[in-house]
């Protein structure tokens, strides 16, 4: 007898409704972010607000119908959403354009630019005539003294400058941000100044791989991979690496993240083999990957990759199920209400629909392909994430940067391949002692140089990136499209039929 079966699809409702339910987080997140963006619009007495909210989470707890529920929960988010975003809008206690005294901590490496140095800083008190008040205010800060460096704590008679540069737009982004204005520093108005002893995880990394500093764009571009320092990269290197579409690569995030977390899982194997080894493997990798992030200066975009590959492996330690969507909208819903302007912010947002891409499209067509030698498997990867990334990154960076890198998607398996190197010697040289690190910090600036030369050659020709803007309406437009074909995929059941041969007789 033979028999043959084949699978088929067929759209349904309930297939639909499991993959929902299956992701409860992104029906809690969709919500929440229109709350905030709501409150970016409308005006309404917060007391009002909260007050609808209590008196909707009564309703919903004394309903026992399960969709008038989840309607009751989705209206609680929404205005909870909004709450968030009212709470943390960030307000100066100190008064703009006057004079007087603050005291201010240089939090951010210093970075050069055409006479001037900027950085961020952080105002701790301030004093005008009624005595010192204490503050806790996040600047901009424009350098014009060489003695003013990272770590710096300095006494300052100036002016806080409510606009941070002459274009709206940025203005506006760096305000969501939480930068309350900005402040000029230079050697005629400083009072006291007082040098910081680096003691910061993150200045002793750079500290260290300064100790071998090799060709200076190869050692710029190992220093924004492994530690999130930019300071050393000029403005060619930048723009070719924006033209290219891998600018991602210039700002430690999820990538730079889940390739430590693959070094230090293969360091930490042996573990495995010990009674409860693989709790303390997982462990070790979460405080790990932490500790990497406090190297990098815990940006935004480290601090939500983290915090999704912790949840990652703390599933595995307690042998949970892990699905990656929601884990990523558990991720942004926490970053959301620690501070609701991100949904604001340009880097956030790319990050995240890069991310979103990755999982909802690049993973599920992965596990589709055959099973092949892991050398071409590789190439197939990395091709596909090259591909969907850039898919769904490419509205929000022509209606923000004007643009659409085409050739990322042809060098993007190259340049992972050489990022994978550049973060994995660079890890290991910041862990052995100064004497046996120079030989990864070499080999981490051999492939650094390998590929700036990619990345300068691949942004060369004119056709590299197509100058072409969209408005924001647009883009938000093809994002619906975007999740429109995601759902319908959901909606989709695999079911498997099998036919067998009928015979007349059996002999």
């Amino acid at each position: 007898m033979f028999a043959y079966d084949h699978w088929h699809n067929r759209p349904t409702l309930a297939a639909l409704g499991h993959r929902l339910r299956s992701v409860p987080m992104l029906i809690v997140l969709i919500p929440f972010v229109v709350g905030i963006a709501i409150a970016d619009r409308v005006v309404l007495p917060l007391w009002l607000v909260v007050t609808s909210l209590l008196l909707i989470l009564i309703i919903a707890r004394m309903v026992l119908h399960r969709g008038v529920v989840w309607f009751y929960a989705a209206s609680a988010m929404l205005l909870f959403g909004y709450v968030m975003a009212e709470l943390r809008h960030p307000l100066s206690p100190i008064p703009y354009d006057k004079r007087c005294d603050m005291v201010v901590l240089v939090d951010g490496e210093p970075q050069q630019r055409d006479g001037y140095r900027t950085a961020t800083g952080r105002i701790e008190a301030w004093s005008q005539d009624d005595g010192w008040h204490r503050a806790d205010s996040r600047v901009h800060l424009w350098l014009r003294s060489d003695s003013v460096d990272y770590g710096s704590r300095v006494v300052v008679r100036g002016e806080l400058r409510e606009h941070i540069s002459r274009y709206a737009d940025y203005d506006e982004l760096m305000h969501r941000r939480g930068y309350v204005g900005g402040l000029g520093i230079a050697d005629y108005n400083i009072i006291a100044l007082e040098h910081s002893d680096h003691t910061s995880l993150h200045h002793r990394a750079l500290s260290k791989l300064n100790d071998n500093i090799g060709d200076s764009l190869s050692h710029a571009t190992v220093e924004a991979m492994v530690v999130g320092s930019r300071r050393m990269l000029t403005p060619q290197l930048r723009e070719a690496y924006s033209k290219s579409g891998l600018a991602h690569l210039m700002a430690v995030s999820g990538l730079h993240l889940g390739i430590v977390m693959m070094v230090i899982g293969a360091i930490l194997m042996p573990l495995l083999l010990l009674p409860y080894g693989h709790i303390v493997r997982n462990v070790a990798i979460i405080v790990l990957v932490w500790l990497f992030a406090m190297v990098c200066g815990m940006s935004p975009s480290v601090v939500r990759a983290a915090l999704m590959l912790s949840v990652l492996q703390l599933s595995l330690a307690l042998s949970m199920r892990y699905d990656s969507l929601n884990t990523l909208c558990f991720t942004i819903f926490v970053m959301l209400i620690y501070r609701p302007d991100y949904l604001y912010d340009i880097s956030f947002r790319l990050s995240v629909m890069t991310v979103l891409g990755i999982v909802l499209w690049a993973v599920p067509l992965m596990r589709r392909l055959p099973h092949i030698h892991w050398s071409v498997g590789w190439l197939q990867t990395t091709l596909i994430v090259g591909v969907v990334a850039t898919l769904w990154s490419m509205p929000l960076v022509s209606s923000t940067f004007g643009n659409v890198p085409l050739i990322g998607i042809v060098v993007t398996p190259v340049a992972m391949l050489c990022s994978y190197m550049i973060v994995g010697c660079g890890i290991i040289a910041l862990a052995l002692p100064n004497v046996l690190g120079i030989y990864p910090t070499m080999a981490a600036e051999w492939w650094a140089s390998l590929q700036n030369e990619i990345v300068l050659l691949a942004a060369a020709p004119r056709w590299a990136a197509v100058e072409y803007s969209i408005t924001e309406g647009a883009a938000g437009a093809i994002y619906i499209l975007f999740g429109v074909i995601t759902v319908m995929c959901w909606a989709f059941e695999r079911k498997k039929r099998v036919t067998l041969q009928e015979y007349d007789d059996y002999r």
